[in-house]
């Protein structure tokens, strides 16, 4: 597959994939950049649990939908929870925690659906956004992977889902690995060092160790883990962007000692 691209419309910045656009894929990830927030949420906050005002985060998030021509009643949000729950999306779940936050899918980290117009939506600052796309069956996800899902492979569990719900075969299955902590910025602890070790025995390079102790390549795990599951490597598309170190551009979690704001990592099926 061809790489990923930046896009400006409207004074906002976000990655996409042309190629999925061509196959009739709405797809993103925001930057920091093109809302109406401020510090320490300056300036497209997409997020309403972070303590930014309301009405903020309702205009950054119109703004943001303004760019694929949907509107908030198109959104679903899921509640994030760091587990490895998928849930199935259709017109019944249109509009969950578009508006509020207590909306969300509750228990849920990834989402999967076939219905056109539906603009799955979740958010990030330094976890890892993976997104999924089948062109044959046209099932479009996305799933939220942070250090906790990663242990659960998510992204696993998604593919399970499409295949176990739409038919979908890994093989044929296409994937973005957005930005998210990179293994530079990820250190972690012994404890955390063993867990990784027990649970990935069969993934190399994960890990690494320098100065500071272990980082964890969080990019890398999900990729393995998607070509475990039998997606082939030419597939999948990774962003190698680390929010932690692109402070100009990213939300960070960890850099920003947890006051800020996120990104939104958004997908959907064309109407």
């Amino acid at each position: 597959m061809t790489g990923f691209t930046y896009e400006n419309k409207a004074g906002l910045e976000y990655i996409t994939l042309p190629q999925w656009r061509r196959e009739g894929v709405s797809m993103g990830f925001s930057t920091r950049w093109g809302g109406v927030s401020p510090a320490p949420y300056n300036s497209l906050n997409l997020a309403l649990h972070v303590g930014d005002n309301y009405n903020n985060v309702i205009e950054n998030r119109s703004r943001y939908l303004d760019l694929f021509a949907l509107k908030l009643e198109n959104m679903v949000c899921c509640e994030q929870v760091h587990g490895n729950t998928v849930a199935v999306v259709g017109k019944e779940e249109q509009g969950r925690g578009a508006a509020e936050k207590s909306g969300g899918l509750a228990g849920v980290d990834a989402m999967v659906c076939t219905t056109p117009g539906i603009m799955l939506t979740a958010f990030y600052a330094d976890c890892i956004p993976v997104y999924l796309f089948d062109p044959l069956q046209r099932v479009v996800a996305i799933a939220h992977s942070g250090w906790k899902g990663t242990m659960g492979r998510i992204g696993g569990e998604t593919l399970k889902t499409m295949a176990r719900q739409f038919g979908s075969s890994p093989h044929q299955v296409q994937a973005f690995i957005g930005p998210g902590i990179g293994g530079c910025c990820f250190n972690i602890g012994e404890e955390l060092v063993h867990r990784v070790q027990e649970e990935f025995v069969e993934l190399d390079g994960i890990l690494k160790y320098n100065c500071k102790g272990y980082t964890w390549d969080l990019p890398l795990t999900n990729r393995l883990i998607l070509q475990e599951m039998g997606v082939k490597p030419d597939n999948i598309i990774d962003c190698d962007l680390c929010t932690a170190c692109h402070r100009e551009r990213f939300f960070s979690y960890r850099r920003d000692q947890g006051k800020t704001g996120r990104m939104a990592a958004v997908i959907a099926l064309d109407y």
